[in-house]
Formats: C-alpha cells, sequence, structure tokens
C-alpha cells in the first residue's frame, strides 16, 4: 500500500474511532503502526499535499481532496468539513470561561502500561484484567461546581443544519494523562457498576479529543453523536455526586473483546 494510501486510511480510521479533529501527530503514529519503513520526513509531505488548505508537499494519486486543516497541526477529512458546515468553523479561539479553575499539568503515565501499573490497581472484568487509569474529572468553577459547555449555541446555524439525537448538550469538559496512545478496551465505572465499554485505537486521543471535549460538529447530523451522548452521560452522574473512573485493558485484539463484554455484560451506558 502507498503511503499516500496509508495516511488516508488512518484519517479515516481516526474519524471512525471519534478522534476529528486529529492532529499530524496521529497520523504519523498511525501509519508507522502499518509500515514502519515511512517515517515522519516522508509522511509530513505527504500529509500537506493531501490537504486542500495548505500549499505545497508531495500529493498522491488522488490530489489534495482528502484532508482539510482547521487550526495549526489539526486536520479534519475533507468530506467531513462540506461547505454548509464552513458556518459553524469560527477563526476565534475558544475563550476559557472567566471562572475556570486552572488545570493541573496532565500526570505522565510509564511507557509500559501492562508491567508499570500497581497490581493493586487491576479490576477483572468479564474474565480481564483491567487496569486503573484516573477518575474523570470535568473542569470546574471556584465554587466546585462543574462547568458546562454547548458548543452548538456559539454559532450561527445559518443553513439550519439539525443537532443530532444528543448534540443539544450541555457537555463538560475533561481530559485523562496525555501519553497513553495503546490500543485497547476501556471501561467506564461508577463504584462497581460497569457502565460503559468501549474500544479504541489510542486511549488519549479517543478521550482527549473525543469524549472529553465536544467539538461543534459532532452536535449535529453526521457528526459523532456517541461523543455528545456519552459525555452527557458522564456530566450528569458527576453532577450527581457519582465518581465515574476509567479503566483499561491494552490489547491488539480490542474490536473482538469489546463486542464480546458488550454482549456478556450488557452495561446500560452501551446500546447493542
Amino acid at each position: 500500500m502507498t503511503i499516500w494510501m496509508l495516511v488516508e486510511q488512518c484519517a479515516r480510521e481516526l474519524t471512525e474511532n471519534g478522534i476529528s479533529p486529529f492532529t499530524r501527530a496521529d497520523i504519523i503514529k498511525c501509519v508507522q503502526r502499518k509500515n514502519a519503513a515511512y517515517g515522519p520526513n516522508s509522511i509530513n509531505p505527504i500529509i500537506q499535499g493531501l490537504t486542500d488548505n495548505l500549499h505545497g508537499g508531495a500529493p498522491g494519486a488522488v490530489g489534495k481532496n482528502i484532508l482539510h486543516s482547521v487550526g495549526r497541526g489539526l486536520f479534519v477529512l475533507s468530506d467531513e468539513n462540506p461547505e454548509h458546515m464552513k458556518q459553524l468553523v469560527s477563526d476565534t479561539p475558544t475563550q476559557k470561561p472567566i471562572n475556570a479553575v486552572s488545570r493541573k499539568s496532565d500526570s505522565l503515565m510509564p511507557e509500559n502500561l501492562t508491567n508499570q501499573i500497581s497490581n493493586n490497581s487491576v479490576r477483572r472484568i468479564g474474565g480481564y484484567d483491567f487496569r486503573y487509569i484516573c477518575t474523570l474529572e470535568p473542569e470546574r468553577d471556584t465554587n466546585g461546581t462543574v462547568l458546562t459547555f454547548m458548543p452548538q449555541a456559539r454559532f450561527v446555524n445559518t443553513n439550519g443544519l439539525a443537532l443530532n439525537k444528543y448534540g443539544n448538550g450541555p457537555f463538560c469538559k475533561f481530559k485523562i494523562p496525555q501519553n497513553l496512545e495503546y490500543p485497547g478496551v476501556y471501561a467506564l465505572m461508577e463504584a462497581s457498576d460497569i457502565k460503559y465499554i468501549g474500544e479504541c485505537a489510542t486511549l488519549s486521543s479517543r478521550y482527549n479529543m473525543g469524549y472529553g471535549n465536544i467539538s461543534t460538529r459532532n452536535c449535529f447530523v453526521g457528526g459523532q453523536e456517541t461523543n455528545c451522548r456519552i459525555n452527557n452521560l458522564i456530566l450528569q452522574q458527576i453532577s450527581a455526586g457519582s465518581k465515574i473512573s476509567l479503566w483499561f485493558l491494552n490489547t491488539s485484539n480490542h474490536k473482538s473483546i469489546e463486542s464480546q463484554l458488550r454482549v456478556s455484560l450488557s452495561p446500560s451506558w452501551n446500546r447493542i
């Protein structure tokens, strides 16, 4: 498979996994997992060459119609950014709420997740050993109240594009440690109750650019409505005083195991 075909394939996989926009680093990591012979110096010109609103680069056989740049180092698929959606994209940076609490630097997790996390942080789920990652902690104001966001409300929807079923919000914002770019199956739990089972190609990206940060695009029909639904459920639980913890099974067989666990465990937030 040619390098430009790998870049396109990775961009589509990232989008399907709810990672949109994705970073240049996300594409490079994905391509190198598929073919380690390609280094950043080979991949970067291809990314540039496949991006419809960037100059230069080394375009593939399909030309500049695969990617669209939505910010410095941030991309979406070109067909995820149709003309009627451009009304929804603002050039004005999102302002942080004036009463938002400053976030501490994300803690770094060990390079070898399986071997380094304490065995005391292991929970048996459906016959597999899941390891504790963190308790989800959304942004709060100075009084400790969870901050809520409605990204779709900041834009004038002149074309009347419909919200998806869960796009009305409200939503919260949260992050998990940034360097957990591992494939696997994750579980969201309230105490001992398994609320949701999912799978991902890269854990940190799935949460930090998916569930934990709802983009305007995801609020509307054609966006990732699962991100909206799960974020709102997390917001409801935490606002009611519950704690939601994240557990993770590092595995390359994530799609099969996730499917198995969803059927056998029937978590209340999963739709079978």
